[in-house]
């Protein structure tokens, strides 16, 4: 793979001189990352096998792995998947374009190293103009996050460069995603539903929504951010008051994260605050541990946060950051 291209594109009216470009990238074969209103997603054409296959390679992705595969109209699912439930129909009708991903009984013609050698195939519409467009020039996208396995997933084209660049042909820079958390991820091969992975819509909006209780799966196996940085959640003020104390005697470059505005700076001994915004947009959780990075700092501390105000999903992303394991 040679120099990795960046090409600024327009995040509400994307050129399309740029999204022709991309798409003849990826229609030879090639990788582009491009903005969702989630995070930056690595796409190929998910009907290239070979094409696909760069995916796993630039990221260090397992190959049992399965792809999400991003469209942008409902008359690709068909292409994509056997059988279309009446509540997967209510769930497009009501969620897409947006932050849901739903699995369902995947056609034969789904190449097996996009299903991960599962049945289901999983489907995302996402909202952002830039995906829309590319997605509607190259027909459906195998698309990831863009980053290596395991990192955190990128917000914008920087993060990208950090972890992919010259290991991919293109990226689509639009600016930061906004939002900041993957989607939610539901499976409903089997009939019932079952949430795999809590993300940018809540369960309990989809609940309402169904009028139905719907199991999610353990995130407790799911494996810690690959990170140079420890992070270490508090459990509550005195925790991270006895914390804060014997990180600032040992000599460690320190970080603090906070969701309030009290006056971090003026404590002696942190080297950089980060105020981390839980609503999902602003300053996320994948950039501050990046940016820590960048700055050499070796411990981050995060001040004690209301498990109810941050949510479900972004309590994940927080126990899969910290260097202590989950409860």
């Amino acid at each position: 793979m040679g120099t990795t291209r960046y090409m600024q594109v327009n995040a509400l009216n994307p050129e399309p001189h740029i999204i022709e470009l991309a798409a003849q990238i990826i229609k030879t074969g090639e990788l582009v990352a491009f903005p969702t209103e989630t995070v930056y997603g690595l796409g190929a054409d998910a009907f290239q096998p070979a094409a696909v296959r760069k995916i796993f390679e630039a990221k260090g992705r397992p190959p049992e792995n399965a792809l999400l595969v991003h469209i942008s109209n409902l008359s690709q699912v068909h292409r994509l998947a056997a059988e279309v439930s009446g509540t997967a129909k209510k769930l497009m009708d009501r969620f897409w374009p947006g932050p849901l991903s739903i699995i369902l009984p995947s056609l034969p013609s789904v190449p097996e190293i996009v299903r991960g050698g599962q049945t289901g195939v999983g489907l995302r519409m996402p909202s952002h103009p830039v995906a829309l467009a590319l997605i509607e020039a190259t027909g459906p996208l195998a698309a990831p996050s863009a980053n290596l396995y395991g990192r955190p997933s990128p917000i914008n084209a920087n993060h990208v460069k950090q972890d992919l660049h010259d290991k991919i042909a293109a990226v689509l820079d639009a600016g930061d995603t906004g939002a900041g958390l993957e989607s939610t991820l539901i499976d409903l091969t089997t009939g019932d539903c079952k949430i795999l992975r809590r993300g940018g819509i809540s369960v309990s909006v989809i609940e309402e929504f169904l009028d139905k209780k719907i199991e999610v799966m353990g995130t407790s196996a799911l494996p810690r951010y690959k990170t140079k940085v420890q992070v270490i959640l508090s459990e509550n003020e005195a925790d991270f008051e006895a914390k804060l104390q014997t990180f600032q005697t040992q000599g460690r470059v320190l970080g603090v994260v906070h969701t309030d505005d009290t006056n971090w700076h003026t404590i002696e001994g942190i080297s950089r605050v980060f105020s981390l915004n839980i609503s999902g947009q602003g300053i996320t959780l994948y950039s501050i541990l990046r940016d820590a990075e960048q700055d050499g700092i070796n411990t981050l501390l995060i001040a004690p946060i209301d498990p109810q105000q941050a949510g479900a999903a972004m309590m994940d992303r927080l126990w899969r950051a910290a260097a202590e394991k989950m409860p």
